[in-house]
């Protein structure tokens, strides 16, 4: 059985389940709202966006806090920034590392799929692949990871568009861009080949 919590409706309930997350330190939290004017009349949505704006949870929180969710922002020693994509093996998201303030991808294995083998070594043998590629055009795979039934990979965080969003957003590309960025994926493609994948 799994219980939601309804959604904040008011700014007390957001605090509350703001603090429960453990996304701000207490006393960051409590210098920010001594440093209010007034939060009397604010809405939840009006306090989502000066947390947001003050740069203290992500808009990803926001949305997520708005909803009456406060749990999962949290994987191993990574704080759960955004959520970039999901597929058939997971969902991809950045995160920062709590001590060392780097940006990673972390690739989340779907937990119904946890007790599923084939599913498991599939992921299992994508991780040991990957981590054995090191070139330039490849995202790098730092580390494989598991929190109870969570299994997860720590991949080299790349930031800027897919090649999907950058023809969806400008349109189809010219040819030489297209032979530019093919010309990438071949490089790197090669690589792999050359060490047997």
């Amino acid at each position: 059985l799994r219980v939601r919590m309804p959604a904040p409706t008011t700014v007390t309930e957001l605090l509350d389940r703001l603090r429960k997350s453990g996304l701000v330190p207490a006393d960051r939290l409590d210098g920010f709202l001594a440093g209010l004017h007034t939060r009397d009349g604010s809405t939840t949505a009006a306090m989502l966006d000066r947390l947001v704006n003050a740069g203290l949870i992500t808009r990803f929180h926001a949305d997520k806090l708005a909803v009456g969710k406060y749990k999962g922002f949290h994987l191993g020693s990574y704080l759960i920034l955004d959520q970039l994509g999901s597929g058939g093996m997971g969902q991809v998201y950045l995160a920062e590392h709590a001590h060392m303030h780097r940006l990673v991808a972390l690739k989340v294995f779907p937990v119904h799929a946890a007790d599923d083998a084939v599913a498991r070594e599939r992921f299992f043998r994508e991780a040991r692949a990957a981590g054995t590629l090191d070139h330039p055009n490849l995202v790098r795979v730092f580390d494989l990871c598991q929190e109870g039934r969570i299994l997860y990979l720590v991949m080299e965080y790349v930031e800027g568009l897919s090649l999907q969003s950058l023809v969806t957003q400008a349109g189809p590309l010219d040819v030489p861009a297209a032979c530019h960025y093919a010309r990438q994926v071949a490089v790197g493609l090669q690589h792999a080949h050359e060490l047997g994948f």
